[in-house]
């Protein structure tokens, strides 16, 4: 249980990290560049990225229970199965960008929407997600306690 709850903490701060990194490199399309911005976009990358190894790991912890409670907690799955959409959305809009040898008219700026609403839909899933990382929390310091 400790083990999830660890990865539930550092797939919040890689997103927190990432989505901070990715707002500000956004505000170029608005005439704003922050350097390093060679610095920011490789950090962007990799917390992208290590966000990525971590979803997976989540997701397998979880997959199960999700699926055993889908009938009951509709909003939930309906909420996390966006999230899974947008996220891969996000991920290969974002993949193909960095790939790309020629730059792909507007797939910035769909990246950032797609990334946007991700990061809404993320909020959502934490929020309906969070007494259920309580309960689990509180599990672990009880089973410590006895």
């Amino acid at each position: 249980m400790k083990t999830k709850a660890n990865i539930g903490i550092a797939l919040v701060i890689t997103f927190a990290v990432t989505l901070i990194i990715g707002i500000i490199l956004h505000f170029k399309g608005h005439g704003i560049v922050i350097q390093p911005r060679g610095v920011l976009k490789t950090v962007h990358w990799i917390f992208g990225y290590a966000m990525t190894a971590l979803l997976f790991i989540h997701w397998s912890q979880f997959s199960k229970m999700l699926n055993a409670l889908k009938k009951k907690f509709r909003w939930f799955y309906a909420d996390t199965l966006l999230l899974i959409i947008l996220f891969v959305a996000t991920l290969l809009t974002g993949t193909i960008k960095m790939l790309s040898p020629v730059k792909i008219p507007h797939l910035g700026l769909w990246h950032y929407g797609v990334g946007i609403a991700m990061c809404i839909t993320t909020f959502i899933h934490l929020i309906r997600g969070l007494p259920a990382w309580n309960r689990m929390r509180k599990h672990i310091t009880d089973s410590h306690q006895q």
